[in-house]
């Protein structure tokens, strides 16, 4: 049986990031071996990654990517800049925005008032979205996908659709 996971702003190759931004790894190679090798755990060769931006910025950090078991999807973010031929030789599929099962999914969380009624997965957003900041109505639509908010590990999709019918 296969599973679908969905996971953001991994930084995959960002210089500094464990000394400016995510200093509970020991360097930037920690960093990046860590969020590969949770996700390696977690997935199977049948299994779907919805991946919402931002999720490498080299060529080496791809290269990790690529070597996960199962599917992988993109929906690019404002620092997936590597060429084009980088994204389509990991991802089976890369998109701008996408919508699976009734959500809409962005790296750059939607506006609450161009939502239609259905619910927004996103990144982006490190130090919250829409709904960390403003709980409430209509701001209960929102997932954020990013790793600070999941303990640096992929989410099941089954978790997303938890939180967003609760």
């Amino acid at each position: 049986m296969s599973n679908v996971y969905v996971t953001s702003d991994w930084h995959l190759g960002h210089k500094g990031i464990a000394d400016r931004f995510r200093t509970q790894f020991n360097s930037d190679a920690h960093h990046d071996t860590y969020i590969v090798e949770g996700a390696r755990e977690r997935l199977g060769k049948n299994d779907l990654l919805i991946c919402v931006g931002d999720m490498s910025f080299t060529v080496e950090g791809m290269e990790m990517i690529d070597s996960l078991p199962g599917r992988k999807v993109l929906v690019r973010g404002n620092h997936d800049t590597l060429r084009e031929v980088w994204y389509q030789s990991v991802f089976e599929a890369v998109h701008g925005a996408m919508a699976y099962k009734g959500v809409f999914i962005t790296h750059i969380p939607i506006h609450p008032m161009e939502l239609y009624r259905r619910a927004n997965v996103h990144g982006h957003c490190h130090k919250g979205g829409p709904y960390e900041l403003q709980k409430g109505e209509k701001y209960d639509r929102y997932f954020n996908a990013i790793l600070e908010f999941n303990d640096y590990n992929i989410v099941p999709w089954k978790k997303v659709e938890e939180r967003l019918s609760a």
